[in-house]
Formats: structure tokens, sequence, C-alpha cells
């Protein structure tokens, strides 16, 4: 499991890739956006890069997965204290509502991203959060 601070030397990598090439990475080898919250209990302003998935209506989500870490990453926590986020997509920026999601509407939307077999889950028995961002559009 990567410690915090090798999680946050990869993002900052990322992140800067991202910004440089109008949102497209060589790494991770799939679609991200950079979500933005504040500190529970900070306020400070931290980004981080996020694979997103995308639902049969349009609403743009994210999965706190943590790489499978046992403890949910602190982006959620802080945006279960604020929920008003962030989220830079593409070339785009928009401010958004994180709406954490429960039960069937949560298992639904995280069956169109995970079969439930991959090593994130191996790695824990936490059950990752899914989040729709509200306001935010669906790449075109």
């Amino acid at each position: 499991m990567p410690t915090d601070q090798e999680f946050l030397t990869y993002n900052e990598g990322v992140i800067s890739e991202f910004r440089a090439n109008h949102g497209k990475v060589t790494q991770p080898p799939f679609p991200i956006l950079l979500l933005t919250t504040s500190g529970a209990r900070t306020g400070r302003q931290t980004t981080v890069p996020l694979g997103f998935g995308v639902d049969d209506t349009g609403r743009v989500f994210v999965v706190a997965s943590k790489a499978g870490a046992p403890k949910h990453p602190s982006w959620f926590h802080n945006l279960r204290a604020d929920p008003t986020v962030t989220v830079e997509l593409g070339d785009n920026s928009y401010e958004a509502r994180a709406v954490v999601t429960a039960g069937e509407e949560r298992d639904r939307l995280y069956r169109l991203v995970s079969d439930g077999t991959s090593a994130y889950e191996q790695n824990t028995d936490r059950v990752f959060p899914v989040v729709v961002l509200e306001g935010v559009p669906a790449p075109g």
C-alpha cells in the first residue's frame, strides 16, 4: 500500500500533466478529473486526480477507493464536511455539489465502473463510497 507521501508525490505529477495537456494524462491509463475540496479541519483547498464514471443520465461520479486503503481518502471526509467542490474536466472548471450515494443507487453506479474483482477491492473490507458531482456535465 502506498504511503500518504507517495500518493501526494504521484498526484502532484498527474495534476501538473493534466493542467499542461488540457485534461489528458499518460498515467493513469483512463480519463480523470481533478477534484478540489476544502479541508474539514483546516479549510485549506486540496486537489486530487480521480478516475470517474458517467451514468446513463449523464451524471458524473467518482469512487472513494484510495487504492483499497483501509480508510476512506481525505478528500471524501472533506466533501462530507463541505459538499461544495470544484471539478476540473478537460479545459473546463465547474463548481459542483458532491452527493454521497447509498443503497441501490450506490451499488448501481459502482457496477458501472467495477465488477467487484479489482485488486483494490481485494485489499480491504471497506465499502467504497460513490459520489455524484452535481453540476458537472458529462464530457462530450
